[in-house]
């Protein structure tokens, strides 16, 4: 097959990015153009992707597309899934790796994601939602309008990577005392960002502001809830801009019900788009938002062209970047040299 033939599906193209797209197109691929990323219910179903599958050699998409094993495992033709940004929870990644599918990701909006989580921080601080609200009823200011300095607040970092370490290098010079809980990340490393390292249960009893970092896997599916929501001040805020199923959402309604902490940011849900009925969405004491914290024009730019050098590097048998399953390596570049010989 010549390598012309190379057929892309971009199922969520990003607004702003046609110079990537044309970038594809001038590499030799033919480019297919779903619904932008945007639209939340206009993606396609399970049967168009399997059908898809058969007929395209790579996928860009976001997280809109669920890629189950039931679907992976009819993609008879696809060889590359190429994650626009970080987290993989929505693809079958097992799966992926057994039908020698390589999974790739583009986690370059880091900055982006660390300037929303203290955007949050700050609002939720100073009531700022509430307060433009209030006055927009008619209302002006009382009691209830009044918020917290962040100065000589602790802040907790439940996972000090690269998102974690982004957050922490932009609150230098804010007097806050920043620290962090990661089993992977050595004191010398936190040191460069002024950040201490201590035992969950120390961040729980002494931080502030809870901000979570941690990628959603085994071990921390379902890692903060009841028992992590007692350990917490009552004044303590958690902000979550990770992955939604790391908090238990119950544990969570039942400690902001309860006053067990005082309030809560969430930029990521259970099911999206977020359930209107959801208490989060009509409570007080909390900030809530549509999964933007990485949702930048400049972060989907960079987003957009990493995922499209990812599948230029794979499509040509080159190992890209970011490899989510190295695993699979080997036999994903005998069924990329096998098609183009």
């Amino acid at each position: 097959m010549a390598e012309a033939k190379w057929k892309i599906l971009v199922a969520e193209p990003i607004e702003g990015s046609e110079l990537t797209y044309d970038y594809l197109r001038k590499s030799g691929f033919e480019v297919m153009l779903g619904p932008e990323v945007s639209h939340s219910t206009g993606g396609y179903s399970e049967s168009d992707l399997i059908k898809l599958f058969g007929e395209v050699d790579a996928f860009i998409g976001m997280s809109r597309e669920k890629l189950p094993a039931r679907v992976l495992d009819k993609a008879t033709r696809l060889k590359v899934i190429a994650k626009l940004g970080m987290g993989v929870d929505h693809i079958d990644v097992k799966a992926a790796t057994r039908n020698g599918i390589l999974v790739t990701n583009a986690p370059v909006h880091n900055l982006t994601v660390s300037e929303f989580a203290i955007g949050a921080m700050l609002s939720i601080y100073k009531k700022i939602p509430r307060n433009v609200t209030y006055l927009k009823q008619g209302g002006w200011r009382d009691d209830a309008a009044a918020g917290n300095e962040l100065y000589q607040k602790t802040i907790g970092l439940l996972g000090l990577g690269k998102i974690g370490r982004e957050v922490a290098k932009r609150l230098q010079g804010w007097d806050v005392n920043l620290i962090a809980y990661d089993p992977y990340v050595k004191q010398d490393v936190a040191d460069k960002f002024n950040v201490k390292l201590v035992d969950k249960e120390t961040l729980y009893k002494t931080a502030d502001i809870v901000s979570i970092h941690m990628q959603l896997n085994a071990q921390t599916t379902g890692a903060v809830a009841k028992a992590e929501f007692s350990m917490m001040k009552p004044t303590a805020v958690v902000i979550n801009t990770s992955r939604a199923k790391i908090i238990k959402q119950q544990d969570l309604i039942e400690a902001l019900q309860t006053k067990k902490i005082a309030g809560a940011a969430i930029d990521v849900w259970e099911s999206e788009p977020a359930d209107l009925k959801n208490p989060l969405l009509s409570m007080d004491n909390v900030i809530v938002s549509p999964h933007v914290a990485g949702f930048t024009h400049e972060a989907l730019r960079r987003i957009a062209q990493q995922a499209a050098r990812n599948c230029v590097q794979a499509l040509k048998g080159e190992p890209p970047e970011f490899v989510v399953n190295p695993d699979v390596l080997k036999r994903w570049q005998e069924r990329v040299a096998a098609v183009k010989q």
